[in-house]
């Protein structure tokens, strides 16, 4: 492929972010919590009695352990969440009846929200576009891996 299409991916991507985060921001306010609580919120959900420690949430959610430590503090300020444990690190945190209640409405807010932005696109051409874009999610980490070894080495000599 000859032609790049660097700019109007990374602009895509860019675009549909932010807008992403204004949507969730908008929607978390009446629970008086931010947009980078809802990932969190259901991840937590999703893991039921399970919980999830810290380090998970970091790993599965690409968050620096930092925020992540912020968002849990903020979740169990507002009784969403619980800590079960007691070392830090292994500390499981499993969402209270009331986080329960919230995150099955967040749930709704975000199937509402999918159910609007594809009613024109077939179903079919939604599965490919996500099986496509994990792949190029893929590729770019292993670019990623690639070119900034490859500047690491340039830097040393």
């Amino acid at each position: 492929m000859k032609e790049s299409r660097f700019e109007l991916f990374d602009g895509l991507i860019a675009s549909a972010g932010k807008t992403l985060q204004r949507i969730k921001a908008s929607k978390m306010e009446k629970y008086g919590l931010g947009s980078t609580h809802t990932t969190c919120l259901c991840k937590l959900g999703k893991a039921k009695e399970a919980g999830v420690t810290q380090k998970e949430l970091t790993e599965q959610e690409g968050i620096d352990r930092a925020q992540v430590s912020r968002i849990l503090r903020d979740l169990e300020q507002s009784g969403l969440v619980e800590a079960v444990g007691r070392s830090t690190y292994k500390r499981r945190y499993c969402l209270t009846e009331k986080g329960q209640k919230i995150t099955a409405e967040i749930n709704e807010i975000i199937l509402e929200i999918n159910r609007y932005v594809s009613q024109e696109i077939p179903v079919e051409q939604i599965a490919v576009f996500y099986r496509v874009l994990q792949k190029i999610d893929s590729n770019l980490k292993k670019a990623e891996d690639k070119f900034c070894r490859e500047a690491g080495k340039e830097e040393n000599k």
